[in-house]
């Protein structure tokens, strides 16, 4: 997962990975794995605290906080299975937050300044799909399906990553939906990555998107 960087007439921002308070609420409910194919299995309600609001969605039992970082007005977790590691995941679910940033961007803009970073980083072509607004707790929110069909698989040491990684690069592709809260901006996104694929032939797209989110959907935005 490559660093984004949005671009406004405001102030360059580097979105990172970045640490969120998190309070994870053990409901165990039944949900599917659609997006691998396999059987129905428990997911858990998660409850994050990130800034003034509170964002809530839910995952399968069997996944990880994988990685978190705390850097000035920005805010991220990233999750994913536990037999994935970090630095060569197959599935990932990340939540940011951006500080101040629900006056400078419309969700819509926001996710435009996300695919044109895919561009900049992507060895491949870039899919950009736009599904459209959507409505969560009462906050704007817009929907997009993102992706790039070559992108580089290379990774720098962190305190996750004990030494430097590279493989051979993958394709990458997922569900973005950016959230306008009562003052801060909010970005959840769903990604698969597996093998190059065809852009005419995506493995995500507008007609199964809904089951690819089945088990993460529907989230929540309050006080």
């Amino acid at each position: 997962m490559f660093r984004y960087r949005v671009k406004s007439s405001h102030t360059p921002l580097f979105i990172s990975m970045i640490l969120v308070s998190s309070i994870v609420l053990p409901s165990a409910v039944a949900g599917s794995n659609a997006a691998s194919g396999s059987t129905p299995s428990l997911v858990h309600h998660h409850e994050l605290s990130i800034f003034d609001q509170k964002l809530s969605f839910t995952l399968p039992k069997n996944w990880k906080m994988a990685f978190s970082e705390n850097e000035n007005d920005m805010y991220a977790a990233e999750f994913t299975p536990m037999s994935d590691e970090l630095r060569d995941w197959s599935s990932m679910f990340c939540v940011q937050g951006f500080k101040g940033l629900a006056d400078s961007f419309e969700p819509e803009e926001f996710l435009d300044s996300i695919a044109e970073s895919y561009q900049e980083n992507c060895r491949g072509e870039v899919i950009y799909q736009k599904l459209g607004e959507s409505e969560v707790d009462g906050h704007t929110g817009y929907g997009a399906i993102i992706g790039c069909s070559l992108m580089p698989n290379t990774h720098k040491s962190t305190p996750f990553n004990t030494g430097p990684y590279s493989s051979e690069p993958r394709g990458e592709i997922g569900h973005y939906t950016a959230i306008s809260g009562d003052e801060d901006m909010y970005l959840l996104h769903q990604s698969m990555r597996g093998e190059v694929f065809n852009v005419d032939t995506p493995p995500l797209e507008s007609s199964n998107y809904r089951e690819f989110m089945a088990t993460i959907a529907p989230y929540g935005l309050s006080q």
